[in-house]
């Protein structure tokens, strides 16, 4: 969406004895004593744009409409307690909603308590993706009547992992996967299904998007050979590699032209079960869902994981000449797809690249680290911040150490709140690499808890226990999108409204009568008085269909009173007197003009 600011900028003050005549003849405006009110038709426009996405832009976790799906994850024959798949959902507010699988006939009402997490189970045969490079009935929706934030876990003894869950209006149509290996050999599974992994979940029908595997896949498909799949709303498509051997790490996931910006999909990547890395035991399902590539940054914090004695980092990139340092290390270089692993990695990073990327932080197996199993984390960029989430731990009686790893401005530690509870600057660690940002691991019960900081914080939250595991990311909220200025004119004269970009079906409306049109050509003529409003112009791509939206907002602030003060009050012919004007508010823009000069 496009928008476009008009509004005054210019005042012209005239000398005493002529402006009630040119008031009166011009303005229809009155002469008071010792001030006179005035305004002329002088009118700048900037256009701006608030986009979806911007670079490196806050991505909200926080909405009233999601989409989300689970990836299959094997079953182990020996699993004690039973397996399951949760949703978390919570809100600062009382609410409520309803949770469904629409292609499945499910649907199931919920209640949201103000900072308290709601818990839902989903029924795993007919939520969970089974089969690769075949379209499913499976995308999980939900709607509630307030903001809520939700998190999804996929659960079983010795394998879980859990995940933030994007709102719809923050989905995208680009993608890159970020997943890893996938794992040959375990005692208790069927260890030809242990492979990398990813999901696309429509949200609208008519979405078409074309995927590249960076690796063969399961249904064979070349490495590198785009193909394009068809979804309707709440259908899904899971991609696995051909052999455990392979890795989907760098696919990429874009809607085509025919489907256009107005048909964001989600898509969520990880591996049924792996190593990581290769060397440490145990097997774990990984999971997390996917940034849009348009929101990657270029500065990344990582935090060691609390009971781990190292991690694993991996940085992948969406462009070629593509150049990051860890830690002021020496600069790697990646093109397009392409990633960087490190493993065993000890201490906190701070990563910066000359072009957007995505990392991710992956839990190590519990034979090299001593606690847990691997779990994967898509970490969020330096921008991507929250000022207030309440969270949940996964309930486990296995898992029984929970911790959150938070991250926030040097400058702003001591605004940090756990639970109403101010948290001690000197729980904090300054990022030697990074010395404006800092990061905490903070120990936390079992059960539902709240961060709040005005400043914004990014935070993680996981567990650890006997070969298990999860973490996922608090996610992100911006309560105002920055304002990107696209061009700016001023103008006395009557004003020409439109866009050259291309599209059809064009009407015009104002936000005060949203559905009366007042126009239906491609440009709106505004004449003299113009009357502030924020004018629309809708129409719909050529090659989509997808409507557009173009927002013109005019505005006419209330002119200054302008002061004349004169040096007497009597005078006689010829004797000379000094008028002074000055403006209430005062602006440095005003601009005096006499009449005469002299």
């Amino acid at each position: 969406m496009h928008y476009l600011t008009i509004f005054l900028v210019q005042l012209s003050i005239f000398h005493p004895h002529e402006i009630s005549r040119i008031i009166r003849s011009k303005f229809q405006c009155f002469l008071l004593p010792g001030n006179v009110k005035l305004f002329s038709f002088f009118i700048a426009f900037i256009l701006f744009s608030f986009p979806s996405h911007g670079q490196g832009s806050y991505v909200p976790t926080k909405g009233k409409e999601f989409w989300l799906g689970f990836m299959f994850q094997q079953s182990f024959s020996n699993a004690i307690g039973t397996r399951r798949i949760d949703i978390f959902i919570t809100s600062y507010q009382n609410t409520s909603g309803v949770i469904s699988i629409p292609q499945q006939g499910w649907s199931q009402s919920f209640t949201v308590t103000a900072n308290v997490t709601t818990t839902i189970a989903i029924p795993i045969s007919i939520a969970e993706n089974v089969s690769s490079e075949t379209i499913e009935n499976r995308g999980v929706h939900i709607l509630t009547q307030d903001t809520v934030s939700v998190f999804a876990i996929n659960f079983q003894y010795w394998t879980a992992d859990a995940s933030k869950i994007l709102p719809k209006h923050s989905l995208g149509t680009e993608y890159r996967v970020s997943s890893y290996w996938g794992y040959g050999h375990h005692a208790f599974i069927n260890t030809s299904l242990m492979k990398s992994e990813f999901l696309i979940v429509a949200t609208e029908d008519g979405t078409k998007v074309e995927i590249t595997p960076s690796a063969p896949t399961l249904g064979g498909r070349p490495a590198g050979v785009p193909f394009i799949v068809g979804l309707d709303a709440g259908e899904t498509y899971q991609v696995m590699a051909a052999t455990e051997t392979l890795d989907l790490m760098g696919s990429s996931v874009v809607g085509t032209d025919s489907s256009g910006p107005c048909r964001p999909f989600a898509v969520f990547s990880g591996t049924v079960c792996t190593k990581v890395p290769n060397s440490c035991t145990a097997c774990d399902h990984i999971f997390d869902q996917t940034l849009p590539v348009p929101t990657w940054g270029t500065t990344y914090y990582s935090v060691p994981f609390s009971f781990a004695s190292s991690y694993t980092i991996r940085v992948l990139a969406d462009q070629n000449n593509t150049s990051f340092t860890i830690n002021n290390g020496p600069p790697q270089g990646l093109n397009a797809g392409q990633y960087y692993e490190t493993n065993f990695f000890t201490n906190a990073a701070c990563i910066q690249a000359n072009k957007p990327v995505c990392v991710t932080q992956y839990m190590e197996g519990a034979t090299c680290v001593g606690a847990g199993d691997p779990a994967m984390l898509i970490l969020n960029s330096e921008e991507q911040k929250i000022d207030n989430i309440t969270f949940s731990t996964v309930t486990s009686t296995v898992i029984n150490q929970h911790n959150v790893n938070v991250i926030m401005k040097t400058a702003h530690l001591n605004q940090l709140q756990l639970d109403g509870v101010p948290v001690p600057v000197t729980s904090f660690i300054q990022f030697p690499a990074c010395p404006t940002h800092s990061y905490a691991q903070l120990p936390i019960t079992q059960g539902s808890h709240t961060l709040i900081s005005d400043s914004g914080v990014t935070a993680y939250i996981y567990g650890t226990g006997s070969y298990e595991s999860y973490a996922y990311s608090a996610g992100s909220f911006s309560r105002g999108k920055s304002i990107e200025i696209d061009s700016i004119l001023c103008t006395a004269d009557t004003l020409h409204l439109g866009t050259t970009e291309p599209m059809f079906g064009h009407w015009w409306a104002t936000t005060t009568f949203p559905n009366d049109t007042i126009h239906t050509g491609s440009v709106l003529t505004l004449v003299p008085p113009i009357t502030p409003d924020l004018y629309v112009l809708h129409g719909s791509e050529y090659i989509s269909g997808c409507e557009q939206e173009f927002y013109f907002n005019v505005e006419v602030p209330t002119p200054p009173l302008v002061n004349i003060i004169q040096s007497a009050d009597t005078v006689c012919q010829y004797q000379p007197v000094q008028l002074n004007a000055n403006t209430i508010p005062f602006s440095s823009i005003n601009q005096f003009q006499w009449t005469p000069a002299s």
